[in-house]
């Protein structure tokens, strides 16, 4: 299997028979997790959130009776992302639609009828096929993108916008391993770390690849109670700091875990007049074939970045 770039035909597009099973799973527990706040809506390509803090907490020195007090006040900072664009086409030729009742790519050979002792040919529209397979792209790209993007806002329209991912947004709460394995004490110093820094732990998760997932396993023993948020089972380890949720995501960098507080992220997207947030449409018709493509516009509101933590440098083997 490989991809087939431009234009769906008979020759690259052959038909077989018997049950059709997808390879890749639609696996995005991030972007699930963090829809379950709802969806922020904008109406700009790049959107704000803000920060304040206060000064840190001490007694204050002996105040006299009758005395003024000491004038402060607190500045706030302004965080920024932008809406990434999605776009992916889908083009198929005449021939190929009303193609549905032969197997293989034809050719000199004769070919097989549809009907076999086999099975039959279960892609009876070829495009909704094509459609379909690129929304499950569209979300993995997604949860890629919301994990680890790279930003990029250009002033011009010669390079395309990227949204800033939560990981690469994270630079207060880093713990760096040294390529060592996953530890209890390494979790232990992550969470140290990020109540240091007065994190919230309100809905905390612990997030990394089926690797690291089984090192936490190890450590800590789930425990046997679990729930389901937004389609994703959330398994539980006791921590000083509270009940942890765990998570595996196939899309996390082998050597990284990550603490996620879900209580101040969301998704975000801006949505197109008269089309909608994520959308099919035809194009305009090029010749004896059919163009449509999937289109939407959609970012990532993370919250205080100091209120999620990391663990990079683990060992992968």
């Amino acid at each position: 299997m490989a991809a087939v770039s431009g234009l769906g035909t008979t020759s690259n597009l052959p038909n077989f028979v018997g049950e059709l099973f997808r390879l890749v799973p639609q696996d995005t527990p991030f972007k699930n997790l963090a829809a379950a706040n709802g969806i922020r809506r904008v109406l700009s390509k790049q959107f704000t959130w803000q920060t304040t803090d206060n000064a840190t907490a001490a007694q204050p020195n002996g105040l006299l009776e009758g005395a003024d007090p000491t004038y402060a006040e607190r500045d706030r900072a302004e965080v920024s992302n932008v809406v990434q664009i999605f776009q992916y086409g889908v083009q198929i030729a005449y021939s190929k639609l009303g193609n549905v009742q032969m197997l293989g790519s034809g050719g000199d050979t004769v070919a097989t009828p549809a009907v076999s002792v086999l099975g039959n040919q279960p892609v009876a529209n070829e495009i909704e096929l094509q459609q379909s397979l690129k929304l499950d792209r569209c979300a993995e790209d997604m949860e890629v993108s919301m994990l680890s993007g790279t930003f990029q806002n250009p002033n011009d329209n010669v390079t395309g916008r990227k949204m800033r991912g939560i990981q690469t947004a994270i630079t207060t709460n880093v713990v760096a391993a040294g390529s060592t394995d996953l530890s209890q004490d390494l979790i232990d110093e992550l969470l140290r770390t990020m109540y240091g820094n007065r994190a919230r732990f309100i809905r905390p998760v612990l997030m990394g690849p089926a690797l690291q997932i089984q090192r936490v396993n190890a450590a800590y023993k789930f425990d046997p109670m679990s729930r389901t948020v937004g389609g994703v089972n959330l398994r539980t380890i006791v921590t000083p700091f509270g009940e942890l949720g765990v998570v595996i995501n196939r899309h996390m960098t082998s050597s990284t875990v990550a603490v996620f507080d879900f209580a101040f992220i969301k998704p975000v997207v801006m949505p197109i007049p008269g089309k909608g947030e994520l959308f099919i449409e035809p194009l305009a018709q090029t010749g004896s074939a059919l163009n449509s493509q999937l289109y939407g516009e959609w970012g990532l509101e993370y919250g205080p970045e100091l209120f999620h933590g990391e663990i990079t440098g683990l060992t992968t083997t």
